[in-house]
């Protein structure tokens, strides 16, 4: 899947939260279906969110990559399993920024710097900062803070969401917009309080520990953090954004302790997506490293992650004959494994053994269908093979349920358009621009998916979409005047 992955870069784009510093409040926690329901309801929250996210797709670096993308949404799916208080379903996805830091925002959208797992030395501090994201969405932090701060200041909806998304994507502008529209003081500012800082403390751990991690992941890997920046002048976001004093480690390491110890996980998934992420994206490990590690690591967990690693080196280094040479071993011992599977299906599309490529895929497709890796890098191949009705059926399949996932979307327009389905394409198309909420984009494929069409049920249908893209531009732009 290499080839499609780079289509996406963006602008870099830092992502945070801001967190103020007053003192901790003694509260218990409310009920999370009357929270915060004066400022918005949990369908009015699910809206926003999935504005913004069509915003944020646009202008941030995401990673689209499917072995990653599951990896991440299985591990948020155990978090969230565990969460009391879900309204809607969560999504988690990959941010392409060296920045240690992670963030969560409307409807259930919780963003992960590639930073983060490169620097969490086991799955449960990964997983920790999971479940601290998910507290906060599951306790709807982010609301409850505009609801403090309307009964504070009267100030209009629209202006109080353009700078509460403002200050998810950069603290800074987030801060500035949102004194300019309220004039109200430096203590009322969108910071969420050391109050919510605390029930995420308090209710992540719980999540931890009830999906199966190690509840010390937490304490473990904010106070390495800390102890490791503590005399730097700028510290990574994320210490910026939850800032941890010796009390409240203390305390979380104290409410740690009390809890049961859990089953040793495999930590095989986690260390070769953590490894991929080193390895493609941030470009932190070099072949010379590589070898090193598979030769001196004592560790078989961590030789088999270096030489997964090293066989995406060598394949992005156009060195696929090696690539294959490296990854042969680890592929025949986990047949059914999909990081392993990804890579050599890359490996032999570089070799124009496209049949292989097919052969190897449909297999797998057999054992596991529509699962995501395995789908994708199916109709990839299958473009790349000229077999253009097989990866439109495998995509259209795969996007009943999964109806804004990218990658798919781009690879079926592709496909439709190889076949000669212009009409098919831009309806695609514009599917794929508004999930970057490029409305107008997408209402233009639409009229001319509408011209191609003869047939009237199929005008009528288009045009009905063309209004639905209208109703959510107009929403779009309420949302940011």
């Amino acid at each position: 899947m290499k080839q499609l992955l780079g289509k996406f870069a963006a602008v870099a784009l830092g992502v945070s939260i801001a967190v103020s510093s007053s003192s901790y409040a003694q509260e218990r926690l409310p009920e999370i279906g009357t929270a915060g329901a004066s400022v918005m309801t949990i369908e009015r929250e699910r809206i926003y969110g999935d504005m913004y996210m069509r915003q944020l797709r646009a202008m941030a670096p995401l990673v689209n990559d499917p072995v990653l993308d599951e990896y991440l949404r299985d591990l948020g799916s155990r978090m969230v399993r565990e969460a009391d208080g879900v309204r809607f379903p969560f999504s988690f996805f990959w941010v392409n920024q060296s920045e240690i830091n992670a963030f969560a925002f409307f409807g259930g959208y919780v963003g992960v710097h590639t930073g983060l797992i490169s620097e969490a030395r086991t799955e449960s501090e990964l997983a920790a900062v999971l479940a601290h994201e998910v507290a906060h969405v599951s306790q709807r932090h982010i609301v409850r803070n505009m609801e403090r701060m309307s009964n504070a200041s009267p100030t209009t909806m629209a202006a109080m969401l353009g700078a509460v998304i403002l200050a998810v994507i950069n603290p800074q502008l987030g801060m500035a917009a949102l004194t300019g529209t309220m004039g109200v003081s430096q203590q009322m500012q969108i910071n969420y309080t050391r109050q919510f800082e605390q029930e995420a403390d308090r209710v992540g751990l719980s999540i931890l520990a009830r999906s199966g991690f190690d509840p010390m992941g937490s304490p473990d890997f904010f106070g390495r953090l800390t102890e490791k920046y503590r005399y730097m002048s700028r510290p990574p976001e994320i210490l910026l954004t939850h800032p941890y004093s010796e009390n409240r480690l203390a305390d979380m390491r104290a409410r740690a302790e009390s809890m049961p110890t859990p089953v040793v996980r495999d930590p095989t998934s986690f260390l070769l997506a953590k490894y991929r992420i080193e390895a493609r994206y941030i470009k932190s490990l070099s072949e010379v490293e590589l070898r090193r590690q598979i030769d001196d690591a004592e560790s078989p967990l961590i030789k088999k992650a270096a030489q997964y690693a090293l066989a995406i080196v060598l394949l992005d280094n156009r060195r696929a004959e090696e690539a294959e040479t490296v990854l042969a071993p680890l592929l025949k011992a986990e047949p059914l494994n999909t990081f392993y599977i990804d890579v050599q299906t890359d490996v032999l599309l570089a070799q124009s053994r496209n049949d292989e490529a097919l052969a190897l895929l449909e297999n797998a497709y057999i054992r596991q269908p529509n699962e995501q890796t395995i789908t994708i890098n199916f109709a990839n191949a299958a473009v790349e093979s000229k077999k253009y009705e097989l990866a439109i059926a495998l995509l259209r399949d795969y996007l009943q349920k999964n109806e804004k996932h990218v990658l798919a979307l781009d690879l079926l327009g592709t496909a439709y358009r190889l076949n000669g389905n212009i009409s098919a394409m831009h309806e695609t198309q514009a599917e794929l621009a508004a999930l970057h909420g490029a409305f107008d984009q997408a209402i233009d494929h639409l009229h001319k998916a509408h011209k191609q069409s003869g047939l009237e049920l199929e005008r009528r249908r288009l045009q009905a979409r063309i209004e639905q893209l209208m109703s959510q531009k107009q929403l779009l732009q309420s949302l940011n005047s």
